[in-house]
Formats: C-alpha cells, structure tokens, sequence
C-alpha cells in the first residue's frame, strides 16, 4: 500500500475521530473492529479523518487500520465514485479505475446526483425512490441512480425496486452488479433470491469478508455448516482485526447450550413499567406469558397511567396462574430512571436472586430466562445480562446490541454506536461476549451487583442513558455486562435515535441533554472509563 497519501479536497472528519489526534483515531477505529463488522459510513469517516491530516508517512499501526478501512469502503461501496478514487489512490485497487470511469460516464445528472447522495433515508427515502425511479427511465444505463435506489430498498429491508427490472448495465459491470444484487439478498437472509445468484458470484467473492460472511449465513440456515467454516474461516484470514468473525466460528464450533433448570431453580423478579401504552404492554404481556418464566415474580408499575393499562394489566392475571403478579400505580409520571428505582426498591426484587427489566413494547423470545441465567451463573461477577435487539418486520433490523466506551479525554466522553449500520440479523452476532453495555429493553440484574450500583440516576429523566449509565458504575465497581446473542428481543421503539425510531424533536433535544449531563457526570472519572473500551473482553480474538 502507498503509505504516502493526499487528496485534492478530503471532506473533514466526522464523528469523534474529529475529536482525536491520529493515532487514538486508528486505536478507537481498532476498537470498533474489536466489536462490529465494519460498515461504510464509519469507515469513510475513519478515511477522512485520516486523509484530513493531508500528504503524510503514516505510522504502522495508522496504516494498518486505514488499509482495512480502505478495502472495507470499497468492497462495501462498490458504486461510489469518491471511494473508488480513493482505492485507486491507495494503490489497493490498481484496476478500479475502469470502473470508476464508467460510473462518471454513465451519470446523466452529476449535480443531482450530488445533491440525493446526501439525503437522509430516514427522511427522505420516499423521495428519493421516485427520484431514482424517474432517472432510470430516462436513463436506463444511470449505474449510480440503480445503486442509490438499490440502497434504499435496503433500507427498507424490500426486494429490488421494479425500476431497476429497466436498469440496463454496463457489460463491464455486469458482474460487480450481480455481486451486489447477491449482498443485497444475503444482508436482508433472503436466501431464496441470493441462493441462485452464488454460483456466478462466489469467483468475485474470493477477497471481500463481507460477502464471504453473508454467504457462510446462508448457507448455515440451509444446513451446510462445514461451508458455513469454511467461507469464515476465508473471511477471518482476508480480514483478521474483524473480532465478529472469529467469536461466530467460536460459536459455531460449540453451540450455546441453556440450561432449562435454572428457571425453576433461581429466584427471579420480571420488573415492567408503562406510560400510557395500554394496547402495547398488553402484547408484552401476552408475549411473557408464552415464556418459561418458572416461578418468578411479576412487578408492572404503572407510572401516572391515565388509560385504560390498569384494566389491561388486571386482565394479564389470568395468563399467570403459577405466578404472583404485582400491580404498582403511582399517581405521576416519574420518568424511566425512578420507574427503575422504584421497582428495585421493593421487596420482591430485594428478596430475589435476579432482577429483569423489560420494556412495555417488546416482542420475547420463549426460552429467553433460560439463556440469561445460563450466562449470568458462569461467571459470579456477572451483574448484567442483555441481549440482540431488533426492529420488528419480516427481515429484521438490528436495533441495538452492545456498547463499550470509545472515547475518553477531557474534552468528550462517548459509548460507542449501538449496532453497525444498516446490518440485518442474518447470524453474525448470535454469540456471547463479555461487554460493557447492552439495552435495557430486556435485560437480566443480578441483585447482589446492586449494593454496588443501587439506583439509576434520575438526572437522566424522563429516559435514555440511565441504563447506560448504569452498566459503566457495574463496571467501575468490578461487576461484569454480557451480551448473550443466543437471545433476540423484538422492540417496538418509538425513542431514542436510531435509524427507525420515531423521536420528535422535543424527544431529540431529551437525548442531546443527557448527553450533556453523561459528559460532566463522568469528567471527573474520564481515566477510569478509559479502562472500560473493548480490549480485555475477547481474549481470544486477537489478529494473528
């Protein structure tokens, strides 16, 4: 690689790695990579960030991460004209020029392609549907208007747009398109679409991991585990600093296995609190009732309820007749964190062994206790256990799965991103790790962590952060979080600021104050959470 690198006009960095010199940049880019299969946009940031320091010899360490970065932008963006001038640049890339050319060629409208690259899908993906749409038939050769429609159906986890029946490739990309049509279909675990396609892709696959891991899913739902190995082991060896990979091959190679009796055996208290969301927390209870809870002890609190949830909840007794349910109507809203802290605070939670939250709008796994005191009971230091969340729909979205703490110094403390963007769970994070946090729309508190971390913290009413927060005091005070992947939750989430969430702006300006309050709350311990990134929880998931 040319460790020599300029380019005539890099877009400033985004993100914290603005906030870092270059060498804690590639460290927390490291880090990311400890956790999450890269996605495009983190990696492009990490690019500019880089490229932002202009013509430079970089470092060792600096130049091993921007390599990774670079092949990961391009195998990812294969249709990104900036990217691929990029590759090329690098020296990583010599032939992708051609390609590069074309795409420039084929681009009947530069500036509003310019102008709809940009645009926010969350916002204005409808919009750009009939952009693209518009565009391809008039220009039915416009690669990268197929390419940001393409991207859009991804986004909203659909087959390809009927438009695109019109597009006409370029016979010279031909093959790269047909390699995307197969990631588009193996990300979402369409394997009807994407089986038939990876004969004629499977050559072109050879060097990018992240083909290589969608296709070892497929083929691990359709009972082909040797090939599963193999297309990881491929993956892993192409890209070693890719921790996912080799903690799924682990997983693969010795399968998680719950142990059932330990639902009859441990004391355990279910904690539900509910603001006005009767329709909705009936469901969730509903869903509780089809789970192997064993004996364990119902609490719903009602905080300042003015619907009908009472009723819904007097209704649910019925669902657990071997199970003593609580009802708990406080008169006010008193915000998520004293919700918490309510719950915690009574006798049944005090006299148990555990105690698990659950949101009043999430969907439950039957066996899910099973699985959190199968991995809370083989570690005694384990305080919390959380699971993979996703978003409900056919093709599932992750929603959220663990955070570690990415940066730390005196001018910004951050956790780092929930989930990779715009990944699908197709398998890759059906594992269990060690972390430092995981949401607390369902998740398992062991009680005797609790004297060491008794209470969330109420400056981060009415909600997001305190359970966050919450995890990193366990941390501090010896206690361990672990993502237990074996488990899905389905959350029905209407806050907080993910990619399909529904926050207002009043809700967004909620978040952007706790963060606020999260930075001058920890400053005075910002060392101490340095200490709390992902190195140390995947001992054996170091490049080789």
């Amino acid at each position: 690689m040319n460790e020599q690198l300029s380019t005539k006009k890099p877009e400033l960095a985004t993100g914290e790695f603005g906030a870092l010199d270059l060498a804690e940049a590639a460290a927390s880019y490291r880090n990311y990579l400890n956790t999450f299969q890269i996605d495009a946009p983190l990696a492009a940031a990490f690019i500019n960030r880089v490229l932002a320091e202009g013509p430079m010899h970089l470092p060792r360490p600096v130049a091993a991460m921007f390599e990774q970065a670079v092949k990961a932008a391009v195998q990812l963006s294969p249709f990104d004209p900036d990217i691929l001038h990029i590759g090329s640049q690098s020296g990583l890339f010599p032939n992708i020029d051609t390609v590069r050319k074309v795409l420039l060629a084929t681009n009947p409208e530069p500036q509003v392609y310019e102008e709809v690259r940009r645009a926010l899908f969350k916002h204005h993906a409808e919009e750009l549907r009939r952009i693209c749409q518009n565009m391809l038939a008039r220009h039915p050769m416009a690669v990268l208007f197929a390419d940001l429609l393409l991207r859009v159906d991804l986004y909203e986890g659909r087959a390809p747009d009927a438009a695109l029946q019109r597009f006409q490739c370029p016979k010279v990309l031909a093959p790269l398109w047909e390699k995307r049509l197969f990631d588009h279909f193996a990300t979402m675990g369409d394997d009807a679409n994407a089986l038939p396609l990876w004969q004629r892709v499977a050559p072109m696959a050879q060097g990018d991991p992240f083909t290589l891991s969608r296709a070892a899913e497929m083929w691990r739902r359709q009972g082909a585990l040797e090939t599963c190995q193999e297309l990881y082991a491929k993956a892993r060896a192409l890209d070693p600093f890719t921790t996912p990979y080799a903690l799924r091959m682990q997983a693969l190679a010795a399968p998680f296995v719950p142990n059932h009796a330990l639902v009859q055996e441990k004391s355990v208290c279910i904690c539900l609190y509910s603001f006005n969301k009767a329709t909705v927390l009936g469901e969730t209870l509903q869903s509780l009732a089809g789970c192997e809870i064993g004996p364990a002890r119902i609490l719903v609190l009602l905080n300042g309820c003015s619907d009908h949830s009472r009723e819904v909840v007097e209704h649910a007794r019925q669902r657990f007749p071997h199970n003593e349910l609580e009802l708990i109507a406080l008169p006010v809203n008193v915000g998520a964190p004293a919700a918490r802290n309510w719950l915690l605070s009574q006798p049944a939670v005090q006299q148990s062994e555990y105690v698990a939250f659950l949101d009043d709008d999430v969907f439950l796994q039957p066996d899910w206790l099973a699985h959190f005191l199968t991995v809370a009971e083989a570690d005694p230091r384990a305080g919390n256990v959380g699971c993979k969340v996703v978003f409900p729909g056919e093709r599932p979205l992750l929603q959220y799965l663990y955070r570690h703490v990415s940066v730390s110094t005196e001018q910004a403390i951050r956790v780092s991103l929930p989930t990779p963007h715009l990944q699908y769970d197709i398998g890759l994070y059906d594992v269990v790790r060690e972390t430092r946090v995981v949401m607390g729309c369902q998740h398992l508190l062991r009680v005797a962590a609790l004297k060491d971390a008794p209470w969330f913290d109420i400056r981060y009413s009415p909600s997001q952060i305190d359970d966050t927060d919450h995890d990193l005091q366990l941390c501090l005070a010896g206690w361990k979080v672990w993502y237990c992947g074996t488990v899905t939750c389905v959350h029905r989430q209407n806050s907080g600021t993910s990619v399909r969430s529904a926050l207002n702006w009043a809700g967004q300006g909620n978040v952007m104050g706790n963060d606020v309050k999260f930075f001058y709350k920890w400053l005075d311990r910002w060392q101490e959470l340095r200490g709390l990134d992902s190195t140390g929880c995947t001992p054996q998931a170091q490049p080789v």
